[in-house]
C-alpha cells in the first residue's frame, strides 16, 4: 500500500469517526413544597443541585432549554403569560418596575405564552420553552412571569404579573418563629428565593429565602467520549494493517 494511499485511508476513517456532540440535559429543581400561593419570581443557580452532575467548571456555557413552575390552588388573573430570565433576583438597572426586553439585566424571554393557568389542574407545571438559551454554569438567575408590550423601538416593556404557583412550606421552629421546612438555597441566600410582593421597584422575597416549587431544564455540549477517539483510532490501525497485508 502506498503512502498516499495510506494517509487517504487515514482521512476518511477520520471523518467517519467525527461525533456529533451530544446535548445532555440536567435539572436544577425544588419540588418540596405545598403552599398555595400566586408569585412572581423564582432565583436559581445553573449548578446549586444539578442532578446528575455535568462535572463542569463555573463559566463553562450551558443552555436552558425548559423553566416549569407548578400551580397552585389559588386562583390567578394573569393572562399572556411569558417568563423572563433575569442575571438578578435584584436587579438595580432598570428596577423591576422599569424592565424592557432589551433591559441589560434580562438574559432571555420564553418562546411561548401562557394564555391562562385556568386551565392547568394543581400541582401540574406551567411549562414555558426557551429553545437554547445561552447561560453560565455557575451563575444565578432570576425566573420571572410577565407579561409583555408592545416593542416601540426601545425595547418591549416587560411588566411582573403574579401566577398561581406552589412554595415552600413553612413550620413553626418554636415561639411563632415559621421558617421553611426545605430550602432550595440556605436561608440567608436571598438570591434563591422566591417573592409574591414588590416594594420600590424590587422583588421583597419570601423569609428565610423560602422557594417556589420549580424545575430547570439546562443542557450541555461536551467534548466527544474519550472512548469514540480510542475506537476511531483502533479502526484506523485496523484497516491499515489489512490494506498493508493485501498490498504484500
Amino acid at each position: 500500500m502506498t503512502k498516499k494511499n495510506l494517509l487517504a485511508t487515514g482521512v476518511l476513517i477520520a471523518s467517519a469517526c467525527v461525533m456529533p456532540s451530544i446535548a445532555v440535559a440536567y435539572t436544577v429543581s425544588y419540588l418540596d413544597g405545598g403552599n398555595w400561593q400566586t408569585l412572581y419570581v423564582q432565583g436559581f443557580n445553573t449548578s446549586l443541585g444539578a442532578t446528575p452532575n455535568p462535572g463542569l467548571s463555573n463559566g463553562s456555557p450551558v443552555y436552558l432549554s425548559k423553566f416549569e413552575f407548578f400551580k397552585s390552588g389559588t386562583a390567578d388573573t394573569a393572562s399572556n403569560i411569558r417568563l423572563a430570565i433575569l442575571n438578578n433576583i435584584f436587579p438595580s438597572s432598570p428596577n423591576v418596575s422599569n424592565m424592557t426586553s432589551t433591559s441589560p439585566t434580562v438574559v432571555g424571554l420564553s418562546t411561548n405564552t401562557i394564555a391562562s393557568t385556568a386551565g392547568i389542574a394543581t400541582g401540574d407545571p406551567i411549562a414555558f420553552d426557551f429553545g437554547s438559551l445561552p447561560l453560565s454554569y455557575g451563575s444565578d438567575y432570576a425566573a420571572v412571569f410577565v407579561n409583555v408590550g408592545t416593542d416601540v423601538g426601545n425595547g418591549a416593556p416587560l411588566t411582573p404579573v403574579r401566577v398561581s404557583a406552589l412554595a415552600a412550606n413553612y413550620v413553626d421552629v418554636g415561639g411563632g418563629d415559621f421558617h421553611p421546612a426545605t430550602n432550595y438555597g440556605t436561608e440567608s441566600q436571598f438570591n434563591y428565593a422566591t417573592s409574591n410582593f414588590i416594594n420600590g421597584g424590587f422583588f421583597n422575597t419570601f423569609s428565610y429565602a423560602g422557594d417556589a416549587n420549580f424545575r430547570a431544564t439546562i443542557e450541555t455540549v461536551p467534548e466527544p467520549a474519550a472512548v469514540t477517539l480510542v475506537l476511531c483510532g483502533t479502526a484506523l490501525l485496523a484497516s491499515c494493517f489489512r490494506r498493508t497485508r493485501n498490498a504484500a
